[in-house]
Order: structure tokens, then C-alpha cells, then sequence
């Protein structure tokens, strides 16, 4: 399991959530995806709004067949050609709201200073996440690993805000497509 993701800037977010309502449902069976989250942000304090879709798969070779399909030449058509960020899995859990429809996304990245240990750093982080399945409304959660820029992604989806505070960007899951997921609950 890895994860991948890549984003837009964007001039209107409501545009974004409009085009994922009418496209979303393609990928409820795309072959190797485990997960695909259509993640939204309007524009804030300055910054402006952001599409950045975050994919699990669960092979390898179905991401590459998915960034040489005709789906992703009409990403490139519409938005440019992103760097497609990718992240090695450390943990994935599930939340007592697996079931349910996530609402919300907060994602942090932590550097990886060179004289920590990074097996040690990856266990505490595991153990957090591992912690986190406890909390009301936690969907899902996963941890990646990036050994080109050394740094560690937590994602979260939520089913509802979380209770407790937890550093990192939110955004809105416009709509999730779970075929692995899904495959596992049948």
C-alpha cells in the first residue's frame, strides 16, 4: 500500500466541487485503488483555493496505469502536468467511522531532521495513528513516507470534526472512492 497526491491552485473552488459531483463515481472501481479523496479547499487569510486529490492504491502498477490513462491526460488538458507527490506506507488504520462518509481531511508533513532515528520516529508515529482510532469520527488514517524530500505525511479523514485538536491543513472531502475499502467490507 502507498499513497500518491497532487494539487491546483484553483480560481473557484465551487467549479472544483461541481466537476468532482459529475466525475467522482468514475473511479468507485478503478482497478488497484484502494482509496481516492477528492480533497477541496477554499481560498483563506491569502491563500488561495486548492484542489489535491489523495490516492491509496494497493498495487503499483495500477497507479502507473492510472497516470498514463486518458483520465489523467484530461487532469494534465484541464490543470497542467502536477508533480505527483508519492509516499511509502508506514501505517494505515481504520476509524470507528470506516463505514461512514468522510467529510473533513487534515493533513500534516513532519521533516525528518537527519540525526533522528527514523525507525524510532516511525514507530512513535505508527502508535499515534494506531491511538487516533479511538477518537469519535475518525474514518481513516494513514501514514507515508517521503525519502526524496525526508519527511513524514499523516492524512485523517474524518466522518465529523474531530473533538481534540490536530495540527496540519483541513479540507473538504468533496467525494471518496473506496473500491479496496470497499472490497474489504463485503
Amino acid at each position: 500500500m502507498f499513497a500518491m497526491q497532487y494539487g491546483f491552485d484553483v480560481t473557484d473552488a465551487e467549479a472544483v466541487r461541481q466537476r468532482v459531483k459529475e466525475i467522482g463515481s468514475r473511479f468507485d472501481q478503478l482497478p488497484g485503488l484502494y482509496t481516492k479523496a477528492f480533497l477541496v479547499a477554499d481560498a483563506i487569510d491569502g491563500s488561495p483555493a486548492r484542489y489535491t486529490p489523495f490516492y491509496i492504491w494497493n498495487e503499483l502498477s495500477g497507479m502507473s496505469d492510472f497516470l498514463l490513462s486518458d483520465a489523467f491526460r484530461a487532469v494534465i488538458a484541464k490543470y497542467g502536468r502536477p508533480v505527483v507527490q508519492r509516499w511509502n506506507k508506514i501505517a494505515f488504520f481504520k476509524g470507528q467511522a470506516a463505514t461512514q462518509t468522510p467529510v473533513l481531511a487534515i493533513q500534516q508533513f513532519i521533516d525528518i531532521p537527519e540525526d533522528v532515528d527514523l525507525a524510532q520516529l516511525c514507530a512513535l508515529q505508527a502508535t499515534d495513528a494506531e491511538a487516533m482510532t479511538h477518537e469519535h469520527g475518525l474514518h481513516s488514517v494513514f501514514i507515508g513516507l517521503d525519502t526524496t524530500a525526508w519527511k513524514l505525511m499523516r492524512i485523517s479523514l474524518w466522518h465529523v470534526a474531530p473533538v481534540s485538536s490536530h495540527e496540519g491543513k483541513s479540507f473538504e472531502v468533496a467525494h471518496l472512492s473506496a473500491p479496496g475499502m470497499n472490497r474489504e467490507t463485503k
